[in-house]
């Protein structure tokens, strides 16, 4: 494309920031602006935000882009699964975004055991308190607001109910809801029936590229003539970032935790994207703590994430830590599991410990990818993207444990990519063919191991997983 380019500007409201891009239709990251988002630990198991904070932060990095770029369209990426309540007449947030990581509705999914088959079959999703239907039961069945005109929503509905789109949600994103019937798009009556939520409660579901006129666009510094024209969940939009329309393209994007995805007809779990009026489903697998696993580390040991990082390659010993503080995520799905330390000598260092963090997210990619093939989904290379990708020591780690290529974008910010080529779309500024001749950077690894040496690293993590399940088993 020209340089004259049309500038999209690409919100990504992720668990820890929210960051504002401006892109270009050369692929090209002309400025960046990121806001830090305060989270809440109030009782344990409990994972809250501010919802007000959640947009102000929106409208703050937004004004920091739209005062020196020229904006032709918005896209938005989002975190998902978080829920939240607000009044529909006021606007004014009724509860705090309980997020995806936030166990409370454990017991209540303790209870709902007898429907989980029933909701997997119509959803694609385990039942699981990460999803947003149990959260939003716990709300109201633990809340005194009146009910009566309320609106329950994801992050994408509150910014865009904001933003004066009215009360909607992007397909891929109501898809992670747990209330959407997976095959036809819609609002399952069943599921509503089952989690005690009602249709008049929920937004209108909509494309990804649908095209939103919205009445207060000039929060962000924008006229209301700029379309709110591309919406996706963040891994949704890292997906179609790598061109994940394209037969074997599968991706781990790396954040506080990873989800792998990739596109697939045979049991899907999620809507990946509806695009030009037509829906793409895709197989997907949610990892609770990779890049939280450091973090938590970190703090423990009075570091950074990034200091610990580069402490890993000096580790002697092999230490096996099983980062399952709420349970453990796919392929397990044991709310019992509980974390643990295996391995430990008086000879122990913090780069073992640093290892054994790094070596837990690349161990529990590879159970991924092992569970995958017995659907016959085989995954010959993977793409990965988000902060832990620029980690050259987990990169190859996970090649070493995977036995696969690993493919890392050099372009880091790939959820506000994909959003901003998504709103290119929506907005009719570009077309898919445009879009394929954007040639993104790779960095590659191979593995370095024979195969004898990956079994017998993988058997000491497959031994401490077994301990952190032995809870349950």
């Amino acid at each position: 494309m020209e340089n004259n380019s049309p500038i999209i500007l690409a919100i990504d409201q992720g668990s820890g920031s929210t960051k504002a891009l401006a892109i270009n239709l050369n692929g090209e990251v002309l400025a960046q602006s990121e806001v830090k988002i305060a989270t809440s630990f109030p009782q344990p198991g409990w994972v809250e935000q501010d919802p007000e904070e959640i947009w102000q932060s929106v409208v703050t990095a937004s004004n920091e882009i739209t005062k020196s770029h020229k904006i032709s369209a918005l896209g938005l990426s989002i975190q998902r699964e978080s829920v939240l309540f607000w009044d529909r007449t006021t606007g004014k947030a009724l509860s705090k975004v309980i997020t995806w990581q936030d166990r409370r509705a454990s017991e209540l999914a303790e209870k709902q055991m007898k429907n989980a088959a029933k909701v997997k079959a119509i959803s694609g999703l385990e039942l699981d308190p990460m999803f947003s239907a149990l959260k939003a039961q716990w709300v109201l069945e633990n809340s005194d607001f009146n009910k009566s005109d309320i609106c329950i929503g994801t992050i994408d509905s509150w910014i865009a109910f904001k933003l004066g789109a009215g009360h909607i949600v992007e397909a891929g994103s109501a898809s992670r809801t747990q209330l959407l019937d997976i095959q036809s798009g819609n609002w399952s009556t069943e599921l509503l029936s089952i989690f005690g939520i009602t249709a008049d409660q929920l937004p209108r579901v909509c494309a990804s590229d649908e095209k939103h006129i919205c009445t207060n666009m000039q929060a962000l510094g924008l006229t209301n003539e700029v379309p709110l024209s591309g919406i996706m969940g963040d891994s949704h939009a890292a997906l179609f970032a790598h061109k994940g329309w394209k037969a074997g393209v599968f991706k781990a994007t790396f954040g506080t935790g990873t989800s792998l995805m990739g596109l697939t007809e045979t049991s899907p779990q999620t809507i990946a994207w509806s695009i030009d009026n037509k829906i793409t489903r895709a197989a997907e697998a949610n990892i609770l703590s990779t890049g939280s696993t450091l973090v938590w580390l970190a703090e423990l040991l009075g570091t950074t994430p990034d200091e610990l990082a580069k402490l890993a390659p000096e580790s002697k010993q092999v230490v096996e830590l099983v980062p399952a503080f709420n349970g453990l995520g796919a392929p397990w799905w044991d709310r019992e599991a509980t974390g643990i330390i295996a391995g430990l000598t008086r000879g122990s260092t913090r780069a073992d410990l640093a290892a054994a963090a790094l070596r837990s997210t690349a161990a529990q990619i590879n159970d991924v990818i092992e569970d995958f093939a017995k659907s016959n989904i085989e995954i010959d290379s993977l793409y990965a993207d988000g902060g832990g990708a620029r980690n050259e020591y987990l990169m190859q780690m996970l090649a070493d444990l995977s036995g696969k290529r690993i493919r890392s974008s050099q372009l880091l910010e790939l959820s506000a990519f994909g959003a901003a080529m998504v709103a290119a779309l929506g907005a009719g500024l570009a077309t898919i063919s445009d879009i394929e001749k954007i040639e993104l950077k790779y960095s590659e690894y191979t593995p370095t191991i024979s195969e004898s040496e990956r079994q017998i690293r993988l058997k000491t993590w497959r031994k401490a997983v077994q301990q952190s399940r032995l809870n349950m088993n």
